[in-house]
């Protein structure tokens, strides 16, 4: 037997498309991977075959992704294809990445490189602040609608001087009024927000070139997952890296593109050929996931969308299980025969099943049943661990450690535990920085000295900050300095006084100590970081003997034995609010084949007759799209009564065909 040399060994490993795009030598390498069809062994495998063969070294290569998730098993595949030599690949988020690099360089825009990274419940409380100072009402302004349209332009790339807003659009006006000043808070505060992150990285390359030159020279070979969720951006964040002797290579599937409503651009994958002419295009259409029946169910869902790069998946595994469809009188049938389901087959094998739906509004019905029943589940997307306010309150105590102009953290800790400094306070304290033009924290600094500040407000400023003053001084292990701030605050104390939802929140606080013990994270301000970009995927555990219940848009990127689909009706799937808009109607329909594309063996799909859902009952009709799906795959089960449909029509000739759907 003839013994393989470690590239014919990795090429060996690979079926022919796999192949052809691992080896390509092009400046530009488009892959369409279809779900299931192995884009990750693509990826570490075009890296490890990149440095086996000699054509770069491992600093040589960026590897970007979206979440922090799919990062690390990036990693941890090119890890175990080269040994140590894969420690020096950068695999990375794109957000993680611009941090890396800000923190070397921010430097040459006039900003500090100890900024802290404002998450989404930060910017609401800035955004509140401002709103409420300008006297704006926040029910007619929601922040978050405000800090929405804000996004939406840092996603383009336009910055608060080019901002255009609608006319017609009073939230955009009103962002084109705050935009500005919520720019100059965050840099008060010397923090950046997530659009920040990567708006200010392009501003460093378009601006400082001798740093852009720097990572021209560094990076050899960028490749880039998931391409079809890069939004305007991050696509020129990846042309402003890309130097004129790289090569790029983007891995990534048109049809699983759900994320244009938070700024993803399919256009750039579609696209990508006239962008780089010289590009090479490879399919990879074979799935190793799923069984045939159920490929055959997302295909015929699929291929109903014009604006689509023509590919069909098929797989070499076996036929498998028709799909279920069961047709219920309401959603707490549905949630009941989900359960029942469940009960019987899950043999205490929890962790094989998923529940999909569309909106998180669907969970209650389910939560309910399956807690009546006993069987043990986890919910993705409800309150993060992280977002929990207890552990919001500690890491605003480090947050203020590292950055004492951190406001909006600075204010959170301010008086938790309850230390006597009321709003009226905190207001006068308000009015010191603005007339110092100082940061609020030096406020609290000068307070004890003035005169024109009650004597009762300076005492109680006088306490805390000596207190702050000693956590700051402390140089310590993280998880050490943790203890010392619940220790010196008196925090658990003040959990145990709240009954008993205080004790809920003191496990959590002791499961965060844990963490921290077992953490490899030394380093305050990387630990910051990490927890800043954090996603509601980075948080849900593989593995775990629980049902997983989630929307179809936190379903993307995993994979579950048994998955049920709830709610296949107009208006839920497809959504209401997208009906109207061509394009938003085609992502809806990627939406459902990405849910159909995470079964390996057994799909059960639902509807209802009626339903109970934003503030009444409604009766419901099928989706078009279990519709589109042929009807000798599918299992029929529950009422056979016809769906009528309500009083109002989806879309225009929806119902030409037959006065109802009914599946036999």
């Amino acid at each position: 037997m003839t013994d393989l040399n470690p590239v014919q060994q990795l090429l060996g490993e690979l079926n022919p498309p796999q192949k052809e795009a691992v080896t390509a030598e092009t400046k530009a390498i488009l892959v369409f991977a279809g779900a299931g069809s192995g884009k990750t062994r693509v990826l570490t495998y075009r890296i490890a075959f990149l440095i086996l063969s000699g054509k770069v070294a491992p600093e040589g290569i960026l590897a970007v992704t979206f979440t922090n998730k799919a990062a690390g098993e990036m990693k941890d595949r090119v890890c175990a294809l080269l040994g140590p030599q894969g420690e020096k690949v950068w695999v990375s988020t794109f957000h993680s990445a611009c941090v890396r690099i800000l923190r070397s360089h921010i430097h040459r825009l006039g900003r500090r490189a100890d900024f802290v990274i404002y998450d989404e419940e930060d910017q609401l409380r800035l955004m509140g602040g401002l709103l409420k100072a300008a006297g704006v009402g926040i029910h007619a302004f929601p922040p978050a609608r405000i800090l929405k349209e804000i996004e939406r332009a840092k996603n383009r790339g336009i910055g608060p001087q080019d901002y255009r807003p609608d006319d017609f659009n009073p939230y955009q006006k009103k962002a084109a009024e705050f935009y500005p000043l919520y720019q100059e808070a965050l840099g008060a505060s010397n923090a950046l927000d997530f659009g920040d992150l990567l708006t200010f990285t392009h501003l460093l390359f378009q601006h400082v070139p001798e740093v852009q030159n720097y990572y021209w020279r560094k990076f050899r070979h960028i490749l880039v997952d998931e391409y079809q969720d890069t939004n305007t951006i991050q696509h020129l964040l990846i042309k402003d890296l890309l130097g004129p002797d790289a090569s790029l290579c983007v891995v990534g599937d048109d049809d699983q593109s759900i994320y244009r409503w938070r700024g993803a651009e399919p256009a750039n994958i579609l696209s990508f050929e006239r962008d780089f002419p010289v590009a090479k295009v490879t399919k990879l259409e074979q799935n190793y996931r799923s069984t045939q029946l159920i490929l055959q169910g997302a295909n015929a869902v699929v291929c109903r969308n014009r604006w689509r790069k023509e590919k069909r998946l098929w797989t070499a595994n076996e036929p498998g299980n028709p799909l279920t469809l069961f047709v219920a009188e309401d959603e707490e049938e549905e949630a009941r025969w989900v359960a029942g389901c469940i009960a019987e087959e899950a043999k205490g094998e929890y962790g094989r099943y998923a529940v999909f739906y569309r909106i998180n509004a669907q969970s209650r019905a389910l939560e309910e049943v399956l807690m009546h029943w006993g069987i043990p589940y986890t919910l993705v997307g409800g309150v993060r661990f992280y977002q929990r306010r207890e552990i919001k309150d500690v890491l605003a105590y480090l947050r203020v450690m590292v950055n004492p102009e951190d406001e909006v953290s600075l204010k959170r800790i301010l008086n938790v535990p309850p230390r006597g400094i009321g709003p009226k306070t905190l207001v006068k304290l308000e009015e010191l920085a603005r007339q110092k033009g100082c940061s609020l924290y030096q406020a609290i600094v000068q307070a004890p000295a003035r005169k024109d500040i009650p004597s009762a407000m300076r005492k109680k400023v006088q306490e805390v900050l000596p207190l702050l003053e000693k956590l700051r001084a402390q140089v310590l292990p993280l998880d050490e300095l943790v203890s010392r701030i619940i220790e010196e605050t008196n925090y658990m104390e003040y959990l145990m006084s709240m009954g008993e939802e205080g004790h809920t929140r003191l496990e959590n606080v002791k499961e965060f100590l844990a963490v921290l013990k077992g953490s490899e994270t030394e380093g305050v301000k990387d630990f910051l970081d990490q927890v800043a970009l954090l996603t509601d995927i980075d948080e849900y555990e593989d593995g775990v003997n629980r049902v997983s219940l989630m929307t179809l848009h936190s379903a993307k990127g995993l994979e579950f034995p048994v998955v049920f689909m709830v709610g296949l009706e107009e208006g839920l799937l497809p959504y209401y609010l997208r009906l109207d808009n061509p394009e938003e109607l085609e992502e809806e329909r990627r939406l459902c084949y990405v849910g159909m594309t995470r079964v390996q063996e057994r799909l059960h799909l639902s509807c209802a007759a009626r339903r109970s859902l934003f503030g009444g009952e409604q009766r419901r009709i099928p989706s078009r799209f279990l519709r589109d799906i042929p009807r000798e795959i599918i299992c029929q089960e529950g009422a056979s009564t016809p769906l009528l449909p309500s009083s109002w029509v989806w879309e225009e000739g929806l119902l030409a065909e037959e006065t109802y759907y009914e599946y036999e």
